[in-house]
């Protein structure tokens, strides 16, 4: 372990405020499921709401990896401290940004029935989903601008920030869904379509602070307007050469989850609904894991300064200090859930049989958890700071595409119980774990991808 203090300051200087960032936008959609489970009882606004919000999540994941395909680049440059390369290589990205979230955005809207049918065979879900689609894919374009360039600027060190825009959407959000989904202040009670207006309503909100703040009040990389016309060839090639392989990482493996999601969404034969009861999961997986991401994050600035700087035989301790890391808190990760598992199921209004099978799942999704923080904060974290991105793109392609995915299909084609078939679905998190630890040990991941400006 690293005795120096400052490395440790970084990381949580760096990890906190993503980590609250997370926990916010979590709360948030967590409200959503609770309120949107007390308006109905039945199940279908709860499971209609998740899986409309899949395309979503595709464009969310997007985003994210083309954030993190800049912040291959951009963190290196920010240790050379080459602002005027970062703001080149921010307008390229919110370029591309925009046009995959405005396609995205076009077929929510114009065919959303269709979108909703590759989810669920269920009518009333697909109803339900499709009301939410209609209205809520109106925010796509304003997110995938406002969500891409807040995950750019934390390799800059900038992340302060994302807490005021989380903090601000979570309380407008959770407002107007107390307003228009019961229709509370005399407003009418639009149920699932109230949900919709108060995330749509929310993420306006999201862009209007994130552009502000980045145009005009920012003095770190002063970008303005008028940068959002740069273009470099150079730039851009090397954006397709090493950032390329982590937005089809991040694209790949979207669609691989959402897969999965219309797995669960055609088992028929459980006692309960697999989707509401996933849903229920996955949320308390992902509060647990505000931490895990928060220290990839931190570990892919940290790591990619270091390299950027020149200093390798640092960022070699760093790695095997963010490696134990990544132990520690999945450990504290899946010991919460299995603590507060009973507790979280409480406050969804579903059938009891559901209430079950969502119980029985968070067990062995504690058990992923600690998978999960070690492939994330190997893969997302280290080895994307050094640089190694094909190796990650590999990693993920064999271990979920090859591996996980034929096992849940043929788990649910021999109509295997739901925990049985969400581990299979699961498989790939120590797979690749396992790999990255291994790869990381090797000590041939480090690579520089800075030019001389």
């Amino acid at each position: 372990m690293i005795k120096d203090k400052r490395f440790y300051k970084n990381v949580i200087a760096i990890t906190i405020p993503i980590a609250v960032q997370n926990l916010i936008s979590l709360a948030t959609s967590l409200m959503d499921t609770v309120m949107l489970g007390r308006a109905d009882n039945t199940g279908v606004f709860l499971s209609g709401s998740s899986l409309a919000n899949q395309p979503f999540f595709i464009l969310s994941i997007i985003s994210f990896g083309l954030s993190g395909a800049a912040t291959v680049l951009t963190s290196q440059y920010w240790g050379k401290r080459d602002v005027k390369s970062i703001r080149t290589i921010f307008s390229i990205v919110l370029k591309i940004a925009f046009i995959f979230s405005a396609i995205i955005a076009s077929a929510v809207l114009i065919v959303p029935e269709t979108i909703m049918g590759l989810y669920s065979n269920n009518a009333e879900i697909i109803a339900a989903g499709t009301d939410y689609l209609r209205i809520i894919g109106w925010a796509y374009v304003l997110f995938g601008l406002s969500g891409t360039m807040i995950c750019m600027i934390r390799s800059v060190e900038l992340v302060k920030i994302s807490v005021v825009v989380n903090l601000s959407s979570f309380v407008i959000n959770v407002f107007l869904n107390w307003v228009l989904i019961f229709g509370n202040l005399g407003a009418p009670a639009l149920g699932i379509r109230g949900a919709a207006f108060a995330t749509l309503t929310a993420r306006t909100l999201e862009f209007i602070i994130t552009f502000v703040y980045i145009f005009f009040i920012d003095k770190r990389l002063c970008f303005k307007p008028k940068h959002l016309f740069l273009f470099d060839k150079i730039f851009a090639k090397d954006l397709l050469m090493h950032g390329s392989p982590v937005f089809i990482n991040e694209f790949i493996w979207s669609l691989g989850t959402t897969l999965q999601s219309a797995i669960l969404g055609h088992i028929n034969y459980a006692s309960g609904d697999p989707v509401a009861a996933n849903s229920i999961a996955s949320m308390t997986q992902q509060l647990s894991t505000v931490i895990i991401f928060g220290v990839a994050n931190a570990a892919a600035v940290i790591i990619g300064k270091s390299v950027g700087e020149g200093s390798f035989k640092r960022a070699f301790e760093e790695a095997k200090a963010l490696k134990f890391m990544s132990y520690v808190v999945g450990a504290a990760a899946c010991v919460s859930i299995l603590l507060l598992k009973n507790v979280i199921v409480t406050f969804y209004t579903v059938p009891e049989e559901t209430k079950i099978l969502a119980g029985n799942l968070m067990t062995a999704v504690a058990f992923i958890t600690f998978f999960v923080s070690i492939s994330s904060i190997t893969i997302v974290g280290i080895l994307r700071g050094g640089g190694d991105t094909r190796f990650c793109l590999i990693a993920e392609m064999i271990t979920l595409w090859l591996v996980a995915l034929p096992l849940a299909l043929t788990g649910m084609l021999l109509k295997l119980p739901v925990v049985a078939v969400l581990l299979l679905m699961k498989i790939d998190e120590p797979l690749k774990g396992i790999i990255c630890v291994i790869r990381i040990n090797k000590n041939k991941w480090i690579k520089s991808l800075t030019r001389e400006t």
